[in-house]
């Protein structure tokens, strides 16, 4: 990334670089100075900006309780980290606790599961093999029901998956539902944890405000950050059930689990504000109405809605790295290119117009790649 990429002043799904260029951000989250979640942590930071972990405060306790509320009943204790993938390393540990003597860790390949420790490894096991060594723990890949039948399972601690993956040809994709449903029954019947992992995907980006409401199976565990943070301070938490907990911690305060800023009332208070205006402006159906004029507008380009996303397929011999430079020339900016899509993921607070002249930026500069390597 270079200075000319750095964001100098932003709001919703727009930003101006410090070379003055304007860009429009389709790479996710909840949207860059949304005044309701900023009016809302401006008035926390007058009164209380940082608290440690030892000392709980009223913004954490309404946060953990709000979040309880809006999930099923079996997701009542929340631990609440400083972002959605320490939420994630946070999750794994819990599920480690409760089987200290497993080593290994199955997954549905093709996600993104972050960038600490656990997600590097789950993400490309190749290449964070010495990682995988020093931690001491095998994997155990599942990206068929296949997979699944040749599994054993005895020896592992937990199970995750994101709910949208790089599938078959590493097109872009919801979590297939029917495979998620057969691996939460094996998983069952061996005791391991299901971890959701809902970073990318919560406060409506698929459609529904949470991942697992698409997939329609709750896991032991769902790890959410991301939009959360309502696009102001990071902030991720994993929710799990109060016996799973008590097994592992006891009565210990969920104030006490994570880094040393984790839960402070800052955060705390930007994911209620975003929690919040997520459900005012009805989240769920404005993502997904996001993504389907997105993809009207790009149908030429075979453009599909995957949830509050599109996906563009792309050209065998396209350059990636070279096209993301030519959107981000022209005014947009996407997620670094992997699969054989480019995956467009206008943040929750998208303003429609805007996406739309996105969508021109993008006609153009994808006729012209075609053109160019016609």
């Amino acid at each position: 990334m270079t200075n000319k990429r750095l964001a100098d002043t932003g709001q919703y799904e727009s930003f101006r670089d410090q070379s003055g260029r304007s860009i429009i951000n389709l790479a996710g989250g909840f949207g860059l100075q949304v005044p309701q979640v900023i009016e809302q942590v401006y008035g926390q930071a007058e009164s209380m900006g940082l608290s440690n972990r030892v000392l709980l405060s009223e913004p954490l306790i309404r946060l953990c309780r709000t979040v309880a509320d809006m999930l099923p009943d079996s997701l009542s204790t929340s631990y609440v980290c400083s972002s959605g993938d320490e939420a994630f390393e946070g999750a794994l540990k819990l599920c480690k606790g409760l089987h200290p003597n497993r080593r290994s860790i199955a997954y549905l390949t093709g996600g993104d599961y972050g960038c600490l420790s656990y997600g590097r490894i789950l993400n490309n096991p190749a290449e964070n093999a010495e990682i995988m060594r020093f931690l001491g723990i095998n994997l155990k890949p599942i990206s068929s029901t296949a997979d699944l039948q040749r599994l054993d399972l005895s020896h592992c601690f937990a199970f995750c998956h994101p709910y949208v993956y790089q599938g078959s040809g590493g097109r872009f994709a919801v979590s297939p539902a029917p495979l998620l449903s057969e691996a939460y029954a094996l998983t069952s019947k061996y005791g391991v944890p299901t971890i959701g992992y809902d970073v990318d995907t919560c406060l409506g980006l698929l459609g529904t405000m949470f991942g697992f409401q698409k997939a329609r199976l709750t896991p032991d565990i769902l790890v959410i950050g991301g939009g959360l943070s309502g696009g102001a301070i990071p902030i991720g938490m994993y929710v799990c059930p109060e016996s799973m907990a008590y097994k592992v911690y006891g009565r210990s305060t969920p104030a006490k689990h994570g880094s040393t800023t984790a839960g402070n009332p800052m955060s705390c208070v930007a994911a209620l504000a975003a929690l919040e205006h997520a459900q005012v402006i009805d989240a769920p159906k404005h993502c997904e109405q996001n993504g389907l004029a997105l993809a009207a507008t790009l149908s030429s380009l075979s453009a599909r809605p995957v949830g509050g996303f599109v996906a563009v397929p792309l050209p065998s011999n396209t350059d990636r790295a070279a096209l993301r430079g030519h959107l981000y020339r022209a005014g947009v900016f996407v997620s670094h290119l992997q699969g054989s899509d480019l995956v467009l993921r206008p943040p929750v607070c998208s303003r429609r117009d805007n996406l739309l002249q996105a969508a021109e930026r993008i006609m153009e500069v994808m006729t012209n790649e075609v053109t160019n390597a016609a």
